[in-house]
């Protein structure tokens, strides 16, 4: 008992370990972002530095995930190499501070020889700190591996090249270790070389060429002096919101209304932003209980419209419902109402009813609410974050929340029911550039008649919806992800109402297996309307079933491909301009001495084209996998 004990600290240690090492890279990448956006180096050192340390810290927070959902599976190798991993980034946090705040101090003439030779020395201590950030992240992936497999012998191969590796690591810190006093001090050195420069440009300039040794600065000198500060401030103010925005992950949820995708916002609140604290909560008692009194409706419809026998029990429970919408003040649920709620909804004939159902409208979470009715219909009842997010309320319009998601700074946009053409041109504009367009589907509705068609599916307003959003010129530069949502009801309908008398188009073959050929089926509809071939990631999704920790670590992981992949689309962008600006220098005509004039010409460049794949991925219920 007191092994496991020791093994659980042991881990919650290293868990703890690794969320500091986290922050402090992204402490540096910070800074180092601040450095690069001020000296510009030719060298790329600052840029490929911060690009190895973000490629560590992902790998550190997948750790800190499977750390997070196997505690019981964390071998005693794995954790003693995982402790040496951990000193070993810190010691490597420890360098990237120290680095960090050399190169930071303040030096205000960039044409100033010291200050470039400064820079020249730090950026070969950030070349030698991305080769042991580099050595780091193999470590962490082989341990990965290690942890995820399942055979002993591959394991402890995986476990002997981590030790490898860390063993060259080590040698790369005492290298680091001995040249870092070096540079240290040569960085310390420019660096009050530098401030002497200073001095002597002020004395230059100010003595000798502006007045005699006599005169002192006036009033007036010093209130232009205090504009010129004022003016670089808000200049470098407004660099540096240019520069967050750049960096911004827009999101724009869309769907229709009881798609699922109120959840993801609220849920999102709730996770990543400020919550709701008791006092919001308690504004929503009014809202949770009408929900429940929508579901008592829904289930007297549903029982009236089949007209099916129940048993005497069920009938009498029947019975307190019509009583109890009748009579009973609206902001209450009686006990004996509870009491029917609960056996109605345990019941098979109900069961089969409300799986076969497709005509009466049941509250979007109809399942959860029949299971928290007794605890809901309580005299101190105070709803919970959980009551709140299933909600199916909205206002419509556009909603906006910020939240910072790890290295990610989220901006969402939720956006419902209809807005009118005045709002559209005035506030439409701040859609363009978005990372990501967010479209769920409650792909349940299948079996829904469409316009009052019985044989045409709900879904066909899904898919003109998503095109005409997919399509948009706003939208021309983001990807899409898919939340195809209420995925275990579907699959139930299916076995009841088939998707062939929706869509006689959709023609499986003899040995598909349904569920995957109509879920292929639905996928390829959504892909067909994309025409401007946007990059999709799809996701089958239950999203009412737990608090969707899965989904949204699938869903980061896959912003994050979005995000690096944009970053590297727009590096490739700029070397392209700047080759093109090249050639076209080159290819200018040139006057010769003996008047001749000569044309240079490119021998060819090959420009590759940058395709649109469709991505896609799956996250039935609780699990995600690519497909």
């Amino acid at each position: 008992m007191s092994d496991t004990v020791a093994d659980d600290k042991r881990v919650f240690s290293l868990m703890s370990a690794v969320g500091t090492n986290m922050d402090g890279l992204r402490q540096s990448i910070d800074a180092l972002r601040q450095i690069h956006d001020r000296w510009k180096d030719g060298n790329g050192a600052s840029i490929n530095l911060i690009a190895q340390l973000t490629a560590l810290k992902s790998n550190l927070g997948e750790m800190q995930d499977w750390m997070n959902y196997a505690l019981n599976d964390m071998h005693p190798q794995l954790l003693t190499d995982l402790d040496l991993l951990m000193t070993s980034c810190s010691l490597l946090v420890r360098n990237l501070d120290a680095l960090v705040a050399q190169l930071q101090q303040p030096d205000h003439d960039q044409t100033d020889w010291a200050v470039k030779l400064k820079f020249k020395v730090g950026s070969r201590s950030m070349n030698r700190l991305r080769s042991v950030a580099k050595r780091q992240t193999d470590a962490v992936n082989l341990l990965l591996a290690a942890c995820k497999c399942h055979t002993t012998a591959q394991r402890k191969i995986l476990l002997h090249k981590s030790r490898q590796i860390r063993k060259e690591d080590a040698s790369s810190h005492n290298t680091l270790v001995r040249t870092s006093k070096v540079n240290g001090g040569c960085i310390n050195a420019l660096t009050q070389l530098s401030r002497m420069i200073q001095c002597f440009r002020f004395l230059f300039y100010a003595k000798l060429l502006r007045r005699g040794p006599e005169e002192l600065p006036t009033e007036q000198d010093y209130l232009d002096a205090a504009a010129a500060m004022r003016s670089e401030a808000i200049d470098r103010r407004l660099e540096e919101d240019a520069t967050s925005l750049r960096r911004e992950t827009k999101l724009v949820l869309m769907g229709q209304i009881n798609s699922g995708k109120e959840l993801i916002m609220r849920q999102m609140k709730v996770l990543y932003a400020d919550g709701y604290p008791r006092e919001e909560r308690l504004s929503y008692r009014y809202a949770v209980r009408s929900t429940i009194r929508l579901l008592i409706h829904s289930i007297i419809d549903l029982l009236k419209d089949t007209g099916i026998n129940l048993s005497s029990d069920l009938n009498q429970d029947f019975a307190v419902l019509l009583y109890e919408v009748e009579t009973i003040d609206i902001n209450r649920v009686t006990p004996a109402a509870v009491h029917a709620i609960e056996n109605l909804w345990r019941s098979p004939e109900f069961s089969t009813l409300y799986i076969r159902n497709f005509e009466i409208d049941f509250p979007q979470y109809a399942p959860y609410y029949a299971h928290e009715v007794a605890r809901i219909a309580a005299e101190g009842y105070v709803p919970t974050e959980a009551d709140i997010i299933r909600l199916n309320q909205s206002l419509g319009g556009i909603k906006e929340l910020r939240f910072d998601w790890d290295e990610l700074s989220v901006h969402l946009f939720n956006i419902s029911g209809y807005i009118p053409d005045q709002f559209r041109k005035r506030w439409f504009h701040q859609l363009e550039g978005a990372t990501a367009l967010l479209y769920t589907v409650d792909v349940s509705t299948y079996d829904r008649p469409y316009l009052g068609q019985p044989t045409e599916s709900q879904l066909l307003d899904d898919f003109a919806t998503f095109e005409s959003w997919a399509n948009s010129p706003k939208f021309s530069s983001s990807s899409i992800v898919l939340l195809l949502n209420n995925f275990t009801r579907f699959r139930e309908k299916l076995q009841h109402s088939p998707l062939t008398t929706f869509f006689p188009d959709y023609a499986p073959g003899p040995g598909d297996d349904p569920e995957t050929a109509a879920r292929q089926y639905i996928l390829r509809r959504f892909k067909e309307v994309n025409r401007n071939r946007l990059s999709i990631y799809s996701f089958w999704v239950d999203l009412d079933m737990s608090d969707n920790q899965y989904l949204y670590a699938a869903l980061k992981k896959t912003l994050q491909h979005i995000q690096q992949r944009k970053a590297r689309s727009e590096v490739w962008t700029a070397n392209s301009a700047g080759m093109n600006s090249r050639t076209e220098t080159a290819g200018r005509s040139i006057v010769d001495r003996s008047g001749t004039v000569t044309t240079a010409r490119s021998k060819g460049t090959v420009t590759p084209t940058l395709g649109s794949p469709v991505y896609s991925g799956t996250v039935t219920t609780l699990t995600a996998s690519p497909r």
